[in-house]
């Protein structure tokens, strides 16, 4: 993986869903890049998904964080710019992607935020970083969103 893949980390963030927790993994890992992050993890993906994501985590010697909240994740990964992707009926604001990598070549450590629940985030998360989301006509879910932005980011090294 190149150098400038590693400041990128990938959180998926008040996760219920196993399959979603997991899923999430897969695509993160299989595109190249090292820095997983769930946080505010509850029901099945407490219980299924993250020890699974762990599991695919040391399988393939990339990092695996579980944190109790959005907060903490920006706080403890000294994250420059915490980015959070929401739903495109929420924000008019669309993600560049050609920004994020300048960003990321610059050497900034960057937080890709992903909601897990289809409510995306409250009001006060939004609020701790820049609200982006894909052009697209509505949300299409955590694995999907990851995929487009990490494997356009992917193309930018």
């Amino acid at each position: 993986m190149s150098d400038f893949l590693k400041n990128v980390y990938v959180v998926l963030h008040n996760v219920h869903s196993a399959s979603k927790t997991v899923e999430t993994a897969q695509v993160v890992y299989g595109l190249g890049f090292s820095n997983y992050v769930v946080s505010k993890a509850e029901g099945s993906a407490a219980q299924a998904g993250v020890p699974d994501a762990n599991r695919l985590a040391i399988k393939m010697k990339q990092n695996f964080m579980v944190l109790p909240d959005l907060k903490d994740v920006f706080e403890l990964l000294k994250i420059d710019h915490p980015t959070l992707i929401t739903s495109p009926v929420l924000t008019k604001e669309r993600l560049d992607v050609d920004q994020l990598a300048e960003r990321v070549k610059s050497g900034e450590r960057i937080a890709v935020t992903l909601s897990g629940s289809n409510s995306s985030f409250s009001r006060k998360e939004m609020d701790l970083g820049e609200c982006l989301s894909l052009d697209a006509r509505v949300d299409i879910g955590p694995s999907g969103t990851a995929a487009i932005i990490l494997y356009a980011l992917s193309m930018k090294k």
